[in-house]
């Protein structure tokens, strides 16, 4: 299960490294060997390995590589485990070409489980309104931060919440809710960069986790999303604003997850009960910094 999870998570030149790797082994092997020994199974691993990590383009790809390595030491259509002797055009053709289908069909099947696990994931972890993270993924994807603390930045968690968002759909109906929300999280997910976190908490309440760059002030990163916020729910037509409650994650610090959680919902408190449509922040001891926007 591991190993499953782990190949999961490799990037695109990180699974076409393994990949590479497996089919070096496989092929140093099947020379060493040579064709006394069958290296099939060890090529197919790295025929599904490419499936699996790098879907079915890859996988039909390298399954083309091994077939052709391994026709290049053992001798083209010579079954693995049997005696050379004379084989005719047609018959080394017909083995070659049954050996390649076969592996294909395998790495077909492997790339349509990889996809449909992938899918699930997809389905799990996602709010399907606004194709936003869910508020247990994105816990869980703090969590991972949290565990791995390599980044030398402070990173923003931010916790919104749409002012006047329940008249809209008392007066206009869900439809126009709807509509508020997908536009409020389209706009949100494009002012971020990859790696920054975004989820629909639930209802109208939103949190994302926003990497603050070494020369930018964590104010001025909030500020500016709240005015993009604010104006793509401006453009809706409805009389809708945003107020935000955001708390500073040191980079060097700890990260206790339920404390900055509960330091931005505090925040965001004060702000629906002081005028509302601003930003404001708390910080660890509890003291708060208002910003106006």
């Amino acid at each position: 299960m591991r190993s499953f999870l782990w190949s999961m998570q490799l990037d695109r030149w990180q699974a076409m490294g393994v990949v590479a790797l497996a089919l070096l082994v496989a092929s140093v092997a099947d020379l060493v060997t040579g064709p006394t020994v069958s290296m099939s199974i060890a090529y197919l691993f790295a025929d599904c390995l490419a499936a699996w990590t790098l879907r079915e383009r890859a996988g039909i790809c390298v399954v083309t590589l091994t077939v052709a390595i391994s026709s290049l030491i053992n001798g083209f259509g010579v079954p693995p485990m049997i005696e050379h002797h004379e084989l005719t055009p047609m018959v080394a053709l017909w083995n070659t070409t049954t050996r390649a289908l076969s592996a294909i069909m395998i790495v077909l099947m492997v790339a349509t489980l990889r996809h449909s696990i992938d899918r699930e994931r997809w389905r799990a972890s996602t709010d399907h309104l606004t194709r936003s993270l869910n508020g247990s993924a994105f816990r869980a994807r703090i969590e991972q931060v949290a565990r791995g603390r390599r980044r030398r930045n402070p990173m923003l968690l931010i916790y919104m919440d749409l002012d006047g968002f329940k008249a809209v759909n008392d007066r206009h109906g869900h439809a126009a809710g709807d509509l508020v929300l997908r536009r409020f999280a389209d706009e949100a997910r494009a002012r971020l960069r990859t790696g920054d976190l975004f989820a629909r908490l639930g209802g109208d309440e939103f949190c994302a986790l926003v990497a603050i760059d070494s020369d930018a002030e964590p104010e001025q990163v909030a500020d500016s999303l709240h005015v993009r916020l604010r104006e793509a729910l401006q453009a809706t037509g409805y009389p809708v604003t945003c107020s935000m409650g955001a708390v500073v994650l040191d980079a060097a610090a700890a990260m206790d997850t339920d404390r900055a959680l509960r330091l931005a919902d505090q925040a965001l408190l004060h702000v629906k009960h002081n005028g509302k449509n601003a930003v404001r922040f708390a910080c660890d001891v509890g003291e708060a910094l208002q910003h106006a926007a």
